[in-house]
């Protein structure tokens, strides 16, 4: 098992080299490893929080300890009879899981993995509808304890087994949290497991701690074996390590200095069996290095393309795994390179090698923060919208109703708000958002929709035909999901960002238990909260109201944008 680097970056290479220098003059390894936070920023505030964020350096040789515990854990709840299990957690806390179940699946006699990771009380449904609820194992996983989304569908889930008689409720509960949350207090009352995390560990950076390897052990997969590439690259990228000798801080130094240039698009394709990777950097990326007007923005989903669609400040990372090759794609690749555009390909020996994958983007981003000198271990815009949610809910328990805060730009065939010019349509109004756009812009499409396949298609239409259209990269994620990964960039990162928000009225709807909103409303309520954190800092965002039958208006939309 291997992990191996192609760096074919043309006249990038000079900044590659200067980025080394720059790293090994800090002694960037050496100081990470003794948690010193002065390789990130010179701001004493922040050496705090970086001092107490890097739990994560020595995780892999630690877990291993805990495999064997693990393993007997999930071969358990394998005689328990488990059908499923449903993972209630949201950005860090939930993705792994999901690379890990979307990447090897569950084994013979070992139970599905589902990811809950959405106030929709559609989407909800649709989990509610896969599995038999009395074998249904729900993990609930937050660093912080109190997760909003992941708090009120653990709610949800305990008093529906309750209501439904079983008679020991806590078996099917097992939470992930740090000492002394509330999640850690609630779960030894109520709970049948409650895995303490280590505190010096970020919900991003929590792959290989007990948020993924809980998941990845009730798979029934082999955990040893995953942290045993992790362990590797632990060792390749240790205290005494040249900078210049490690391809995890070759590969930050390069995306850090070609961000400082202005290159900050990191353009993500993968292989087919690899396809959820890309959410999992994404997100690590996004919220680590977005902030103080800076950062990388991550392009994960795009159809790739021919080079004229595409805007001089991508770079691309091509992750592939051994004998997964589609020879669409590395055509395509092939192109770009030759037209001048940086390309990095990452190549995995083997699905296992993904434990010392996530361990390379930890380290990469660290650097790469430390080259644009940036805290990667703060999130200062992530409160914004949760603070901005709760006020709407808030409101709405007082006066039974919620809006936007503002007048409409157009009531029919459907309302839209925002700070673009009024027009007399849907596309004249998307018209005026999209003239706006200038070199260095991007356009996230933020979606308040379910995760059908059907919708999924359609959005991921949408983005190639916008890129190809305003040759600008476009991003797509999902609400509130999006919130704990790229949200921290939209309103911390560079401040060249369109925003396209499309909102659904949902069909179904469950009540929160113990709130006296619901979890429609606590949907619709994540959607303006963001839209007013967006809107209060001047970005030019737009946000489509399409009702309950949201495929017809999506295919309408696009439609008028083809």
């Amino acid at each position: 098992m291997a992990i191996s680097y192609d760096f074919q970056i043309g006249k990038a290479d000079t900044l590659l080299s200067e980025g080394l220098k720059d790293l090994d003059s800090k002694e960037f390894l050496k100081k990470m490893w003794q948690r010193d936070g002065t390789v990130w920023t010179a701001d004493p505030r922040h050496h705090v929080i970086a001092a107490h964020r890097l739990g994560w350096l020595d995780l892999p040789g630690k877990m291993r300890q805990q495999a064997e515990s693990l393993e007997q854990f999930a071969r358990d709840r394998v005689f328990r009879k488990a059908s499923h299990i449903v993972h209630l957690g949201m950005g860090g806390s939930s993705l792994a899981p999901e690379v890990f179940f979307k990447t090897f699946g569950n084994a013979a006699d070992y139970p599905e993995l589902i990811v809950l990771d959405s106030t929709d009380p559609d989407h909800i449904q649709h989990v509610i509808s896969k599995v038999e609820i009395e074998s249904t194992l729900f993990i609930v996983a937050s660093k912080s304890g109190g997760t909003i989304e992941t708090a009120s569908l653990a709610k949800l889930f305990y008093d529906r087994l309750t209501a439904a008689g079983i008679e020991s409720v806590a078996e099917h509960f097992v939470a992930i949290t740090d000492a002394g949350t509330a999640l850690a207090k609630e779960g030894k009352e109520k709970y049948d497991k409650v895995f303490i995390n280590p505190s010096d560990i970020g919900g991003r950076y929590s792959a290989l701690s007990y948020f993924g390897l809980v998941p990845f052990a009730l798979l029934g997969r082999d955990l040893m074996r995953l942290l045993r590439t992790a362990v590797a690259e632990e060792d390749a990228c240790g205290i005494g390590v040249r900078a210049s000798t490690s391809n995890a801080v070759r590969l930050g130094s390069l995306l850090g200095k070609l961000a400082a240039t202005g290159i900050n698009k990191l353009t993500i394709e993968t292989s087919s069996s690899l396809s959820t990777v890309g959410w999992w950097i994404e997100q690590l990326v996004a919220e680590s290095t977005g902030k103080a007007g800076k950062g990388i923005l991550p392009v994960t989903g795009e159809e790739v393309t021919a080079a004229p669609f595409y805007s001089k400040d991508r770079v691309f990372v091509y992750i592939r795994l051994k004998g997964d090759v589609d020879l669409y794609t590395e055509e395509k690749i092939g192109v770009l390179r030759k037209n001048g555009f940086p390309v990095i390909t990452i190549e995995l020996d083997d699905p296992y090698d993904i434990g010392g994958l996530f361990y390379h983007w930890e380290i990469a981003t660290a650097a790469a923060a430390s080259i644009l000198s940036i805290d990667p271990f703060d999130e200062p815009n992530v409160q914004e919208s949760k603070d901005n949610t709760r006020h709407v809910l808030q409101e709405y328990e007082s006066t039974g109703t919620m809006d936007f805060g503002t007048s409409s730009l157009l009531e029919s065939p459907m309302r839209v708000y925002g700070n673009a010019q009024p027009a007399n349509s849907v596309q004249d109004i998307l018209n005026n958002l999209f003239s706006g756009r200038k070199s260095g812009d991007y356009l996230a499409m933020l979606a308040y929709l379910p995760r059908t396949v059907e919708a999924g298609e359609m959005l991921f239409k949408m983005q190639s035909l916008l890129r190809n259209r305003l040759r600008v990269p476009v991003t797509v994620g999902y609400g509130p999901r999006y919130l704990h990964s790229t949200g921290q960039f939209h309103k911390g990162g560079t401040p060249n960002g369109l925003f396209l928000q499309l909102v659904h009225d949902p069909v179904n709807d469950y009540a929160v238990p113990g709130e006296k909103y619901s979890f429609s409303a606590l949907f619709r309520a994540q959607a303006i909260g963001d839209y007013i954190s967006l809107k209060s800092k001047s970005k030019p965002i737009v946000s489509l109201m399409l009702g309950k039958d949201f495929m017809s208006g999506l295919k309408e939309l696009f439609a008028g944008l083809d």
